[in-house]
Order: structure tokens, then C-alpha cells, then sequence
């Protein structure tokens, strides 16, 4: 898999280290990439841009049920 982020987890990231909610964060996002990012897209693209930058690779399971922690 791609080791880079999307622009989408890139965005999510600068967003994230603001500290703001959830809901404002979403909003900033949306504003930002030009395209509504609903809640679960958003702690999704959070969770495995995370784990890319704190491994250096992306998940090993194909598909957005690899972001997900409550599993």
C-alpha cells in the first residue's frame, strides 16, 4: 500500500492538531478539500492517517474497516 497521505488525510491531520471538536473540525475539513466530510469519513481518514504517520506505512487490511477502532 501507499505510504503517503491523501490530501484529504493531510488536511484532516493540520485540522486535527488545532485541538478544535469534532464538529468544528469536520467543519474546517469540509470547508478546505471543497467537499462535504461527514463524521465517520472524517475519524476514519483521522484514524489511518495516524497510523501512517506513527508507522510510516498505511493499515495492513484493504478498505475504510481498516481505520476503524471500534471493531
Amino acid at each position: 500500500m501507499a505510504d503517503e497521505l491523501t490530501e484529504l488525510q493531510k488536511v484532516v491531520l493540520e485540522v486535527d492538531a488545532l485541538g478544535l471538536t469534532v464538529r468544528d473540525s469536520i467543519r474546517q475539513v469540509s470547508g478546505r478539500v471543497g467537499f462535504f466530510v461527514g463524521q465517520q469519513r472524517y475519524l476514519e481518514e483521522l484514524a489511518k492517517a495516524q497510523a501512517i504517520v506513527g508507522t510510516g506505512e498505511a493499515p495492513d487490511a484493504v478498505g475504510t474497516e481498516a481505520a476503524r477502532t471500534d471493531l
